[in-house]
């Protein structure tokens, strides 16, 4: 008897003995799944945070924002179109989108990646953990998240702590920290609003037909602004070879899968509870900085990380409101 015959036999005696074990399948609850896939989306927002500085130097922010969003739309289209059958969008909703792209698929990375030019790496993904509280603040303003006390405690805390953090002075390694600073939160704006508002569309068309949307979209709007105001065509995109593996990088697991992850997982849970796990964007960058820039680990910013973390923690413990299922109903009631 050969080993492929072996194993067979085995495999059909296993069938017979044990048939409801092996014809069943594993399913994770929903919120553990998307736990999972924004935690992974935020590990990978860490490093790429630490990959823009350590690119930075060698071009410009409209146009590594451009070929770094250009080419993870080019991958994911690849995959929708293999993938997914394309749904019909009404053209209201196509309008709307669209100005997602330009906000979230524009806006937050190319503010990013000219943050980045002037701050630190661990600065930059201490404010990326901001994202939650601009997140609750926005979804309060617009009827989305009901404020409680708990979540306006938690939104003092963090303040102290990002205050903490950001007033540690890092010297000659960035000293326009603070023009930065203002650069990526107008980045963390750019994402927090999309995290309010998306979530009815994704249900709506499904996720990945709306990242691919959203992001050639916003990918259009950046080349045009990389043309008119960037230098794309000077050599600022004649990377050496170290430089295209982590161009690549930032597009494909930085900016692809990254995007996918965390629309997929907005579909699963809600917005804050999706962006409580942005404490892991800092510590990620924390020790990658450390690592590949040599960048200060102080106490001090240790404080504000710890201090920011809990404020996440605490804004999103009790109750939870039904974010996802109003905005499914907000969907079917739309269409």
């Amino acid at each position: 008897m050969s080993q492929y015959e072996k194993i067979r036999e085995i495999l059909l005696l296993l069938h017979l003995r044990y048939p409801v074990i092996l014809n069943s399948q594993i399913r994770l609850p929903d919120k553990l799944v998307g736990v999972l896939l924004a935690s992974s989306a935020t590990a990978l927002g860490g490093g790429t945070v630490v990959l823009t500085r350590l690119i930075i130097e060698e071009t410009d922010s409209l146009s590594l924002a451009m070929i770094r969003y250009g080419l993870a739309a080019l991958f994911l289209l690849g995959i929708l179109l293999v993938t997914t059958r394309i749904p019909r969008m009404a053209r209201r909703d196509l309008a709307i989108l669209a100005v997602f792209g330009v906000v979230m698929l524009s806006g937050f990375p190319f503010f990013m990646t000219r943050a980045l030019e002037d701050t630190t790496a661990a600065r930059g993904a201490l404010l990326f953990a901001t994202i939650p509280l601009m997140t609750i603040v926005i979804g309060a303003v617009f009827g989305v998240e009901r404020v409680t006390w708990r979540k306006l405690a938690g939104i003092g805390i963090a303040i102290a702590g990002a205050a903490l953090a950001l007033g540690e002075n890092v010297g000659a390694a960035a000293p326009d920290a603070l023009r930065g600073d203002f650069f990526m939160l107008l980045a963390m704006l750019c994402a927090a609003v999309f995290n309010v508002f998306s979530p009815r569309y994704l249900f709506r068309y499904g996720f990945l037909p709306v990242v691919v949307y959203t992001m050639l979209v916003g990918t259009g709007f950046l080349m045009i602004l990389a043309l008119l105001l960037g230098t794309p065509l000077h050599r600022t995109l004649a990377f050496d070879t170290q430089g295209w593996v982590i161009v690549v990088l930032l597009a494909i697991p930085g900016a692809a899968l990254m995007n996918l992850m965390w629309g997929r997982a907005l579909t699963l849970i809600t917005p804050t509870q999706a962006t409580i796990t942005v404490g892991i964007n800092p510590i990620t960058a924390l020790l990658l900085g450390a690592w590949l820039l040599s960048e200060p680990i102080t106490l001090r910013f240790i404080g504000g990380v710890i201090l920011l973390i809990a404020a996440i923690v605490l804004t999103n413990r009790g109750p939870r409101e039904t974010v996802i299922g109003n905005a499914k109903a907000r969907s079917e009631n739309s269409q």
